[in-house]
């Protein structure tokens, strides 16, 4: 037999709680009990990793990963211009609108590719 457990929560919370559920197809009854799980795990790998003082290791690790993660996110101010200025001077040939239309469809793939490119080469150097 199951348990019911009741909770008290503000309408808002609820309704955000529902479209994260709905997000991953996921009942409320399954989302709130594997957050619950996740949340149980974390605190016991935690309280583990404290008492083995493994703590200050996995915090550096963690700033670390973060750090890299956002450098690699990070896209250069002066990067964005130059493509901005190239898709407008793009738009503003003498391409039909709707070859303009499927270069600007293709833009961000693009963009990203040519971003890609760019980090790998500094990479290298």
């Amino acid at each position: 037999m199951n348990d019911i457990i009741s909770l008290r929560m503000s309408e808002e919370e609820r309704d955000q709680i529902v479209r994260q559920a709905r997000k991953v197809d996921e009942d409320l009854s399954e989302y709130i009990l594997k957050a619950t799980e996740q949340r149980i795990a974390r605190e016991l790998h935690d309280q583990r990793a404290e008492e083995l003082g493994l703590e200050p290791e996995l915090e550096q690790i963690a700033e670390s990963v973060t750090e890299q993660v956002n450098k690699a996110a990070d896209i250069e101010t002066t990067e964005e211009l130059a493509y901005e200025v190239a898709l407008w001077d793009l738009i503003s040939t003498d391409y039909s609108s709707e070859e303009r239309a499927i270069a600007m469809d293709e833009a961000t793939d693009k963009l990203q590719e040519e971003v890609d490119n760019v980090r790998n080469k500094e990479g290298q150097e």
